[in-house]
């Protein structure tokens, strides 16, 4: 959850800045919208990088596998 705030507030942080330069001019309401964006994109963020610390954690319970099974000759 740490790491999703701290993602949720780089986000928000973006998207401000976009919606700051011309961004507010597409939408109506500039909370509503900056808040939604920052959410959806902090939450693709922390599902990313969640994904890879699962697949650093299997590659190394695959090594470790391959080294216990290593043929004996």
């Amino acid at each position: 959850m740490k790491n999703f705030l701290g993602t949720f507030a780089i986000s928000l942080i973006l998207c401000y800045v976009f919606l700051f330069f011309g961004g507010i001019l597409i939408f109506e309401n500039f909370w509503a919208i900056l808040i939604f964006v920052a959410l959806i994109i902090a939450i693709l963020i922390t599902v990313f990088v969640h994904q890879e610390t699962k697949i650093e954690e299997l590659e190394a319970r695959i090594k470790t596998l391959e080294s216990k099974s290593e043929p004996k000759e």
